[in-house]
C-alpha cells in the first residue's frame, strides 16, 4: 500500500508520478493503517505484530494487564501467562517502593467476614480509586508467585498463618522484608520467582489469635527441607504491625500498638482503639448486590479509621539543612581511649539519675533504649561535651524511648 502512490523519497527520487490520496481506492483507511504503521515503526524500532507490541508496551512503556484486557480481549486471553511475567519484571526494574509501608493483620473465626473486613479496609485508606481492581491485589495461600499483580497500591493476604507466610516466602528475612515499615528498593524470592512489592499497605487475616500469630512469625520454625530456625526476639514482628482487628460474631474491636503512637516502649502492648458492634460478613449477606448499602454499613464500622491510620504513619518533621549540618558535623573524629572512658562513666550516672526519679531498673532493657532520647537527655546536661554525645548515641541501647516520653508528660 505504501507504494501506490510514489510518496515515498525513494520513489520519487526515480521521478514516478505522484498520486494523490483520493487517486488510490481501498475497501479500507489504507492511509490510517500507513500512518499507524510509521508511528509504530518510530516508536519500536521496527515492525512488531500486534501482540508483540502489547508485550513491549507491558515490559517496557508500563502498560498495566487491565489496560490489555480493555484493548483487545482475545489476544490478552491468548498471552495472559507472559503479559503477568511482563508487568512484574517492569514492576521490578522500573517502579520505586514507597517510603513508608502500613501492614494490619485481622482475626476472627469462620462467618465474621475476614475477607470482606480486608476490602473494606482497603476502600476506607483509598476512597479515591473506586474500582477495586486498581485498589487491592488479593493473594491466597495457593498464589504467593504475584502473578497477576498491577501494582495497586494495597495487597491482602487470605488466610496466611505465621507458618504459611514463612514457606510461602521462603523464610524470616524474606517475610521481614515484605513486611517492613521503611521498606527498600530491592527483590524479595518468593516461590517460583522473586518480586518487588511497590504497594503502601499489607492486609494480612487468619483464624490465628494476634498473639499466636506474630509470636509465630518471629518463634522457632522448621522449614520444609527440615532446617531449623531458632527464635529471634518478638519484637520484631511486633514493630511491623501497628494495627490489628479482632473480628467476633457482633463486634468489631481495633487494636493500636502502643510502641508506633510513642506511648510505650514495649513493641507488644498492644491497647484497644474502639470497639464497636457489627460484623462484616453479615453486611454483604443482608445487602447482597446492593453495594452502595453495603459499603455505607462497612464504612460505620470503620469510622474515624483513615484518621488513625494517618497520625500512626505520620513521618517525622524534616530536619532543615542547618540542622543536619549540626548533627553530623562531629563525624569522624577520632575517640580517645580517656574520651570512651568518660562516656562510660556519664552513662552511668544518665542511668542512676533516672532510676532514682523514675523508679525503673534500666539495666534489664538497656539493650533496647533509643538514641533519640538519650539525645535529649544528654543535652539537658550542661557538663556533657559533643564528644561525649556522639559517643552515647553510637553505643547507647534503645528501650527508653517510650517511657521517656511518659516520665515527661
Amino acid at each position: 500500500m505504501e507504494y501506490l502512490p510514489h510518496s515515498s523519497e525513494k520513489e520519487q527520487e526515480k521521478g514516478k508520478t505522484l498520486y494523490s490520496d483520493e487517486e488510490v481506492h481501498s475497501n479500507f483507511d489504507w492511509r490510517k493503517e500507513l500512518n499507524e504503521r510509521e508511528e509504530n515503526r518510530e516508536k519500536y524500532g521496527g515492525d512488531l505484530s500486534k501482540k508483540d507490541r502489547m508485550l513491549f508496551d507491558v515490559l517496557y512503556l508500563g502498560k498495566t494487564l487491565k489496560e490489555c484486557r480493555e484493548e483487545d480481549k482475545l489476544l490478552y486471553m491468548n498471552n495472559l501467562d507472559k503479559l503477568k511475567k511482563h508487568r512484574l519484571e517492569y514492576i521490578a526494574s522500573h517502579m520505586e517502593v514507597p517510603k513508608t509501608r502500613l501492614n494490619i493483620y485481622i482475626t476472627g473465626g469462620g462467618g465474621v467476614g475476614k475477607d470482606v473486613a480486608s476490602r473494606a479496609i482497603a476502600r476506607c485508606l483509598y476512597p479515591c480509586i473506586t474500582n477495586d481492581e486498581d485498589l487491592f491485589f488479593e493473594l491466597g495461600c495457593d498464589n504467593v508467585s504475584y502473578e497477576g499483580c498491577d501494582a495497586q497500591p494495597v495487597n491482602i493476604l487470605s488466610d496466611y498463618r505465621a507458618y504459611t507466610l514463612l514457606d510461602a516466602f521462603k523464610g524470616r528475612e524474606n517475610l521481614f522484608k515484605v513486611f517492613d515499615s521503611h521498606p527498600h528498593n530491592s527483590r524479595v524470592n518468593v516461590k517460583f520467582s522473586s518480586i518487588k512489592p511497590v504497594n503502601s499497605v499489607n492486609i494480612v487475616n487468619s483464624v490465628q489469635d494476634y498473639q499466636v500469630f506474630l509470636n509465630g512469625l518471629a518463634g522457632h520454625y522448621k522449614d520444609k527441607h527440615g532446617n531449623e530456625h531458632q527464635a529471634e526476639d518478638k519484637a520484631q514482628s511486633y514493630r511491623r504491625f501497628p494495627i490489628v482487628i479482632e473480628l467476633e460474631e457482633d463486634t468489631v474491636t481495633i487494636y493500636v500498638n502502643q510502641y508506633f503512637i510513642n506511648k510505650s516502649a514495649d513493641a507488644t502492648d498492644f491497647k484497644v482503639w474502639k470497639k464497636v458492634k457489627g460484623n462484616f460478613g453479615k453486611i454483604r449477606k443482608a445487602f447482597g448486590n446492593n453495594e452502595e448499602k453495603a459499603r455505607f454499613y462497612e464504612n460505620k464500622l470503620l469510622n474515624g479509621f483513615a484518621e488513625l491510620v494517618q497520625e500512626i504513619m505520620k513521618s517525622e518533621p524534616q530536619k532543615t539543612d542547618e540542622e543536619l549540618e549540626e548533627m553530623f558535623k562531629d563525624y569522624g573524629e577520632e575517640i580517645t581511649e580517656k574520651e570512651s572512658q568518660k562516656v562510660k562513666e556519664e552513662i552511668e550516672k544518665i542511668i542512676s539519675i533516672y532510676t532514682k526519679q523514675c523508679q525503673y531498673d534500666f539495666s534489664t532493657e538497656m539493650d533496647t533504649i533509643t538514641r533519640d532520647v538519650l539525645r535529649e537527655i544528654i543535652a539537658s546536661k550542661k557538663e556533657c561535651d559533643k564528644t561525649i554525645q556522639r559517643e552515647i548515641f553510637t553505643i547507647a541501647p534503645r528501650k527508653i524511648q517510650g517511657y521517656c516520653k511518659e516520665v515527661k508528660k
